[in-house]
């Protein structure tokens, strides 16, 4: 059975934009954790950590069916 392209190239824009996003939690994460001072800083500090886990565990999903498909 043949791929659609189209499936491929949504695929790879979801892997794409899940590496930004996953990038941009980081930069977050590691400003907040540069901020001791801050009221909320554990709060969203394990808020960034559950959403980069998310992002993560989508990003190999893509992954997995990008390299699963033929």
């Amino acid at each position: 059975m043949e791929s659609d392209p189209r499936i491929r190239k949504s695929l790879h824009q979801i892997n794409n934009d899940l590496s930004i996003a996953s990038m941009r939690l980081e930069l977050i994460t590691i400003k907040l954790q540069r901020e001791p001072e801050s009221p909320l800083r554990e709060e969203l500090l394990q808020s960034c950590a559950d959403a980069l886990d998310a992002v993560k565990r989508a990003g190999q999903i893509a992954n997995q069916t990008l390299h699963q498909s033929p």
